[in-house]
């Protein structure tokens, strides 16, 4: 426990959401609406490596963030800060989504060199993000499956 009474747990999961809001903002939702500044950032594939089949997949993923996952994580913290059991519900669901998509996009990342008009060769920035959402995803899936309970007291 921490000196405001919440476990270390609750802060992990809190701060790690507050970040997500922050990524999914900046990479995903500016994506949607001006992909090319995005990629200019570095929060988007380039689009002359993708294809624009690819850069429009990516603003799809980008859409579906915005409008699913962006509301579940806000809703999940507040849930998370006012101790409400529901949000653990939201929370779980955030998780499993993230375990989902960081799979979905390995095996693209995988399965796509080769494909004509493809040459993204995602460094190792690109792995360490997707392998730091899948890992929370399902560690933190686990977590709200066996322990939940503790991120209300």
């Amino acid at each position: 426990m921490t000196s405001t009474g919440r476990s270390i747990a609750f802060w992990i999961i809190v701060v790690f959401l507050a970040a997500s809001v922050v990524l999914m903002l900046v990479g995903q939702t500016l994506g949607v609406f001006n992909y090319e500044l995005a990629a200019r950032m570095g929060l988007q594939e380039k689009p002359e490596e993708m294809t624009e089949f690819g850069v429009q997949v990516n603003r799809a993923f980008g859409a579906a963030d915005t409008i699913v996952n962006l509301p579940l994580i806000v809703i999940s913290m507040v849930g998370l800060i006012l101790g409400k059991r529901w949000s653990l519900l939201v929370t779980a669901a955030f998780f499993g989504a993230s375990a989902y998509w960081t799979v979905t996009v390995t095996f693209m990342l995988i399965f796509l060199p080769g494909v004509p008009g493809y040459s993204n060769v995602p460094g190792p920035e690109i792995w360490l993000f997707i392998g730091t959402y899948m890992f929370a995803g399902v560690v933190g899936l686990f977590y709200i499956v066996f322990r939940g309970e503790e991120l209300l007291r």
